[in-house]
């Protein structure tokens, strides 16, 4: 670059490294000489030991640790994306979904427990469980199919512990067969329906966790 006077220079003129700029150094008080290259050098080494370098990708920081607690960071920012819930996993790092859910308070799908006030549109269905040995598993379903050709003895199990709980069996009967109910089965007027062959419903309520249950004809030889 040509000698020039300082109101010579403009936003587009380029030095090179041996061209030699009047500097003026405060400590000393005095007007220096320095090349362009000498000048750069010093300049950025005097930057260097106060601030961060871009091209250094926080390397440059005088103490990691502190700058992790400035930024609220703490011990997390040292851990391995391995030990991190990842966004695009939506969760399945979980090791024990159980104990995440228990420490949420939360309940698994198919056990939930909701309180207050439900509203909903549409129909409420369930499964129908076609019972083939001789006990209604309440943890199954609420409604059972059940056909019988000989005596049979039936057992409810699996009622939710003081809570109140209902469901309804379709009982097919043929051959004469009658039905004998569990002990804690009350019905009105203290006797039990006598069903003949043919198709029958009955429904069953317990008001205290399964202790006791109110059972009741809904209807008998539907055809």
């Amino acid at each position: 670059m040509d000698d020039k006077t300082p109101d010579q220079l403009s936003s587009l003129t380029e030095p090179d490294d041996v061209d030699v700029f009047v500097v003026y150094d405060i400590s000393a008080s005095l007007l220096k000489k320095m090349q362009w290259s000498i000048l750069v050098s010093a300049v950025g080494a005097d930057l260097g030991a106060t601030y961060l370098q871009v091209s250094n990708n926080l390397s440059d920081l005088a103490s990691p640790s502190a700058a992790r607690t400035s930024l609220g960071l703490g011990t997390a920012a040292l851990l391995a994306s391995s030990a991190l819930f990842q966004v695009s996993n939506n969760l399945s790092e979980v090791a024990n979904a159980a104990t995440a859910r228990t420490n949420i308070g939360a309940a698994a799908a198919n056990a939930p427990t909701l309180t207050g006030g439900i509203t909903y549109s549409g129909s409420v269905k369930g499964n129908v469980q076609a019972v083939a040995s001789t006990d209604f598993d309440l943890s199954a379903a609420d409604s059972f199919t059940k056909s019988i050709s000989a005596n049979t003895t039936f057992t409810f199990s699996n009622a939710t512990a003081s809570k109140a709980q209902a469901f309804a069996v379709r009982l097919t009967i043929s051959g004469g067969a009658v039905p004998t109910w569990p002990a804690s089965v009350e019905w009105q007027n203290g006797t039990k329906p006598v069903l003949p062959n043919g198709k029958h419903v009955l429904g069953f309520i317990s008001f205290d966790g399964g202790v006791t249950w109110q059972g009741f004809l809904a209807g008998k030889s539907f055809a």
